[in-house]
């Protein structure tokens, strides 16, 4: 790899291994371009929080400045996108099944410090979604890259790629049994925010159904053909 594409921001990467893995990303500058986008999540979280909590007088800090009203609004709006598009751009641009399912968690989890407490809502159910199908999408969009098919469940694949399909599976059987636990707690209305995600389980099974079913049929065909060699 170049030396260019060490760097990010005219920053040179550390070390890199870890922008490298495949459960991470496909290229470790657009990794780094993710975490920066985290990181300043997170820092807007960080001074709109700190506008609540600190008093000057016994009055809010938010209060003495309306600067504070446009960081909670740009915080706001990024939280939003993190939670429902940000992971699916970020799955078909870089692939990484781990972040794509870890990025929509973590506004839901700065909610939760903000609140004090942890609560299995509509955000978190919506967030659990479609960071499942997120991951579905960047297992799918790393093997189209490097097979160059798009039904890439088909062709031979490694011992690595087994793996990701096998962690995949189990992020969607966590996210499965989380949101089932919303669905069964939660009044009507709030499963009415949450109907228009539904969808995305769609993408989630079914692209985890398709590498499954061509990983028994090529075990199914292995077996027969090594009974065919030894009778």
């Amino acid at each position: 790899m170049s030396t260019d594409d060490r760097r990010v921001f005219g920053r040179r990467l550390p070390g890199g291994t870890e922008f490298e893995h495949p459960l991470v990303g496909l290229e470790r500058r657009r990794t780094a371009v993710v975490a920066a986008y985290l990181a300043v999540l997170v820092g807007l979280f960080g001074v709109s929080y700190a506008g609540t909590t600190i008093t000057i007088g016994d009055t809010p800090l938010e209060t003495v400045t309306p600067r504070f009203d446009a960081v909670s609004t740009v915080l706001i709006a990024l939280a939003t996108a993190t939670i429902t598009v940000v992971p699916f751009c970020y799955a078909a641009w870089n692939g990484g099944p781990a972040v794509s399912f870890g990025l929509p968690l973590v506004p839901v989890f700065l909610g939760d410090i903000a609140a004090g407490r942890y609560v299995l809502g509509v955000d978190a159910a919506i967030a659990l979604t479609v960071g499942a199908a997120a991951s579905a999408l960047a297992l799918l969009a790393t093997d189209v890259r490097q097979t160059g098919s798009l039904r890439p469940w088909r062709g031979a694949r490694g011992d690595a790629a087994g793996s990701q399909q096998l962690f995949v599976t189990m992020i969607l059987a966590v996210a499965a049994v989380g949101v089932a636990r919303f669905a069964g707690t939660v009044p009507p209305r709030s499963l009415e925010w949450y109907l228009p995600f539904a969808v995305c389980w769609l993408v989630s099974v079914g692209v985890v159904g398709a590498y499954w079913q061509a990983t028994l049929r090529a075990a199914v065909a292995s077996r027969v053909a090594s009974e065919r060699a030894e009778s």
